[in-house]
C-alpha cells in the first residue's frame, strides 16, 4: 500500500464506521476513484483498519477513565529515594532493606544526595510499610551480577569477521585457528587439548596438542604449530576463546603487517575451513577418548608432526570454487576446484617465495610415504599408526585399571 493509500484510509475510516450502507458504498466508490484499486481490494483495507481503529478508540478509552480504588500515598519522589537506599545496601532484598531505610536516608542526607528533595519528601519515605516496600523493590532495574572473567576486554580489542571464507582465492597466509578438546565428555579436571591451524589458500594444516588450555599451554601450542607453518602469516581467525585470543593479540600488537579478527558467537561456520579439518584431521585420526597425562600430549605432537607431513605433502583435498543458486537465493550446487595438495598448491602460488619453494621441495624429495603410513617401524623410524596404536593402548589400560576399582 501506498502512503497516499495508506494516509487516505485512516482518515476516511472514521466517517465509514459511522455511515449507513448506502454512505459506505460511496465512500468505496470514492475511494477506488482516487486510489484506482479494485473495490474488493478497498473493502479489504477498510475492514483491516477498522479492527485497528476500534482497538486504539478501547485503549483510548480506558486511558480516560479515571484510576479507581484508593488515591497513592507515595508518589515517584518517593520511589527515588527507596531506590537510592536500595542502591546503597548493595540491592538487598526489601525485608533486610526495611528496617534500616531511616539509616539509610539519614546517610544519604549527610553526603547531600537529596538537597534536591523536599524535607518532607525524605521523611515521608521512611515511613513506608513492608508490602509497599516490596512491590516497590520488585519493580527497580536489577543490577547483573555477571562479570566478565580474565581477559574479557580482549572482545572489544579484536573486531569480528563474519565472512574470512572470502580470502580462500587471494593468497597464502590467512589462517584460521580452532581448538578440540580431548575430553572424553567430562570437562572436569585437566586434559589435553588440540590446536589447529589451517592455511585458506593453500589448506595446509598444522596441528599441535598442549594439557589445558592455560595460557602458558596456548603459548606452546602456539609456538609448537608455527615451526609447521611454511608461509608468514598476514592474518588470524580463532573463534571466541580469551587465551587464543589473549596470546594472538599479544603477537600482532604493534606489527602492521599482520592482522587479527575472531568469528561470531556460536557460529560455527565463520570458521568453517578449520572446523571441517577439526573432525577430519583430529577426530579420526586420534578418536575421542580423554587424555589427560603429559605421556599422552606428547605421543599426539608426535602422531601430529608425522601427520602433518603426510597430510600436506600426499593427501589431496577439494577446494570449493563456486556456488550455483537459483531465483530464492538456495544453493542448489557446488563446484570444486580439481583435488591437489596443500604442497601442489603452495608451488603454483605467485605470492610464495623461490626460496619457501625450494625448501618445501627439498621436504617432499626426503619423505617416504609408504614409511609414513605402515605399520612396523624402519630404521627407527616411529610411523603414525604405531604411536596411534601405542595412545589406544593407554586407554584400554585406563578403562581397566578403572573397571577393577
Amino acid at each position: 500500500m501506498e502512503a497516499f493509500d495508506m494516509e487516505l484510509t485512516k482518515r476516511l475510516i472514521e466517517k465509514y464506521l459511522k455511515s449507513s450502507k448506502k454512505e459506505k458504498s460511496e465512500i468505496i466508490s470514492k475511494y477506488c476513484e482516487l486510489t484506482k484499486v479494485k473495490r474488493a481490494t478497498a473493502v479489504k483495507r477498510f475492514e483491516r483498519y477498522k479492527n485497528r481503529y476500534l482497538f486504539q478508540e478501547r485503549d483510548t478509552q480506558k486511558n480516560s477513565k479515571k484510576r479507581r480504588g484508593p488515591k497513592k500515598k507515595y508518589e515517584s519522589i518517593h520511589e527515588v529515594v527507596l531506590w537510592k537506599c536500595w542502591g546503597l545496601s548493595g540491592c538487598v532484598c526489601a525485608e533486610k532493606l526495611h528496617p534500616m531505610l531511616e539509616v539509610y536516608i539519614e546517610e544519604l542526607k549527610k553526603n547531600n544526595r537529596f538537597s534536591l528533595y523536599e524535607l518532607s519528601k525524605t521523611e515521608k519515605a521512611k515511613k513506608v510499610s513492608l508490602g509497599t516496600l516490596k512491590r516497590m523493590v520488585s519493580k527497580f532495574p536489577k543490577v547483573s551480577t555477571k562479570k566478565h572473567k580474565g581477559n574479557a576486554f580482549i572482545y572489544q580489542k579484536v573486531p569480528i569477521s563474519a565472512n574470512f571464507g572470502r580470502y580462500a582465492f587471494e593468497e597464502v597466509g590467512y589462517v584460521e585457528v580452532d581448538f578440540v578438546e580431548h575430553n572424553g565428555g567430562s570437562s572436569a579436571g585437566p586434559f589435553a587439548v588440540t590446536a589447529v591451524y589451517t592455511d585458506l589458500y593453500s589448506q595446509w594444516i598444522s596441528r599441535a596438542a598442549g594439557l589445558g588450555k592455560n595460557q602458558r599451554s596456548v603459548e606452546k601450542m602456539d609456538l609448537l604449530a608455527h615451526t609447521k607453518l611454511p608461509v608468514d602469516i598476514i592474518h588470524y581467525h580463532p573463534d571466541n576463546d580469551k587465551t587464543i585470543l589473549k596470546v594472538l593479540f599479544e603477537k600482532v600488537k604493534g606489527n602492521n603487517e599482520v592482522n587479527l579478527s575472531r568469528s561470531r558467537p556460536y557460529k560455527k561456520n565463520d570458521n568453517a575451513h578449520v572446523e571441517q579439518k577439526n573432525g577430519d584431521k583430529v577426530r579420526k585420526l586420534v578418536g575421542y577418548f580423554r587424555y589427560e597425562s603429559e605421556e599422552e600430549v606428547s605421543l599426539l605432537n608426535e602422531i601430529y608432526s608425522k601427520a602433518d607431513l603426510l597430510d600436506n605433502f600426499f593427501i589431496a583435498s577439494f577446494k570449493l570454487k563456486n556456488k550455483v543458486k537459483n531465483d530464492k537465493g538456495k544453493t542448489v550446487k557446488k563446484e570444486y576446484e580439481k583435488p591437489k595438495t596443500p604442497y601442489q598448491r603452495l608451488l603454483e602460488s605467485n605470492t610464495v617465495s623461490e626460496k619457501t619453494k625450494s625448501q618445501l621441495k627439498k621436504t617432499y624429495e626426503s619423505l617416504n610415504m609408504v614409511q609414513l603410513r605402515e605399520e612396523t617401524p624402519q630404521r627407527g623410524f616411529k610411523e603414525i599408526n604405531v604411536l596411534v596404536d601405542k595412545l589406544y593402548n593407554i586407554q584400554l589400560t585406563k578403562s581397566k585399571s578403572s573397571s577393577k576399582t
